[in-house]
């Protein structure tokens, strides 16, 4: 990540986050015409790098573990993934809590980029994020053009993270489990 641009606090921007008119990184908001490259060239989404054959999703338990689970995020090198799970305030900080992308983007101006929402992202912070190790993906169609990354299976390493910590896995387990039940409970599977 050395080279990458840093933000006035010293921050590297990863090459998939939205930049307005004035170069301000949206850090909440995803370039989709880079996402797209990103994905045609097999590079990670924070370095910009190509990808190795292990590459690494993260996202909530739902994402990682549901039988239908998928990533909105395109998959990262191990040591992208883990600075992003200590760093990234909506990763790593317990008090945050909710989505700023169309926050941060009211008094914007953006050169054409094209900024969506996805409606199939829940406004609820996940009480752990969940790093999953795979080798090759698959890429499904979403809402407005969107696509969502589908890691082959079964993943090689599974890590669980909460609050910039990498969880005992035992531990993270539980948890992933208990909020995967509690999903299911209410929405089962047909």
């Amino acid at each position: 990540m050395k080279h990458l641009p840093r933000d006035p606090r010293g921050f590297p921007i990863p090459v998939i986050v939205t930049r307005d008119k004035s170069g301000r990184p949206h850090f909440t908001m995803n370039d989709e015409a880079m996402r797209q490259r990103i994905i045609r060239e097999d590079r990670c989404a924070i370095c910009g790098s190509k990808l190795l054959r292990g590459r690494w999703s993260v996202g909530g338990p739902l994402s990682a573990l549901h039988p239908y689970g998928r990533y909105n995020d395109t998959p990262l090198h191990y040591e992208c993934a883990s600075y992003a799970l200590r760093v990234c305030p909506y990763l790593a900080m317990p008090s945050y809590s909710k989505r700023l992308d169309t926050k941060t983007a009211v008094n914007a101006e953006f050169n054409g980029t094209l900024i969506a929402i996805d409606p199939t992202i829940l406004d609820a912070r996940p009480e752990l994020f969940v790093a999953v190790m795979h080798i090759g993906q698959t890429y499904s169609p979403g809402p407005v053009g969107l696509g969502y990354v589908i890691p082959k299976r079964p993943y090689r390493q599974i890590e669980y993270w909460q609050q910039g910590e990498r969880l005992d896995p035992v531990a993270g387990k539980a948890i992933a489990d208990r909020i995967l039940a509690d999903f299911l409970r209410e929405n089962p599977l047909p």
